[in-house]
């Protein structure tokens, strides 16, 4: 089942939580919390991409890979943990995005997240929300930000 996406690039890299079915799934580091709710349960896994799958340049925290409905298919989350600098946790999931090390046919869905101390208002044209029109345009990935106090669901 898994033996499909990880015949990409990342099958050389152990997973920090290693794939099972789960209802929740949360990852953690600087304070902040991402946390997936599954709906049913589902198999899924977290991987430590900031200093271990990529060593060099801009890259987010987490990745975050989800099975869906069908067992080849799966979603991506792509997590950045920060505090009040959003505009570089943009930058960093953009360059993640980019690495061709994360595009495996068995992808079908990618969103983007930034849990966050502090977001700019939304004004209609807020960073973010320029970032979340160029990430579906561009990359067909759902970028959101929030709080560690809100959950994700799937």
């Amino acid at each position: 089942m898994a033996d499909t996406l990880m015949s990409s690039g990342l099958k050389k890299f152990s997973p920090e939580q290693g794939l099972e079915k789960r209802k929740i799934l949360a990852t953690t580091e600087k304070g902040k919390t991402y946390r997936i709710v599954m709906s049913p349960a589902r198999h899924c896994a977290v991987y430590s991409v900031d200093g271990y799958i990529i060593k060099e340049g801009d890259k987010c925290d987490k990745l975050v890979l989800v099975e869906n409905d069908d067992a080849n298919h799966w979603t991506e989350v792509f997590v950045e943990l920060k505090g009040k600098n959003i505009s570089h946790a943009i930058c960093q999931l953009r360059e993640t995005i980019k690495n061709p090390l994360f595009c495996h046919q068995s992808i079908t869905t990618k969103w983007a997240r930034i849990v966050g101390q502090s977001f700019p208002r939304s004004t209609g044209n807020s960073i973010v929300e320029k970032a979340r029109d160029e990430f579906k345009e561009k990359y067909g990935v759902q970028l959101d930000g929030w709080s560690s106090r809100k959950e994700d669901r799937i």
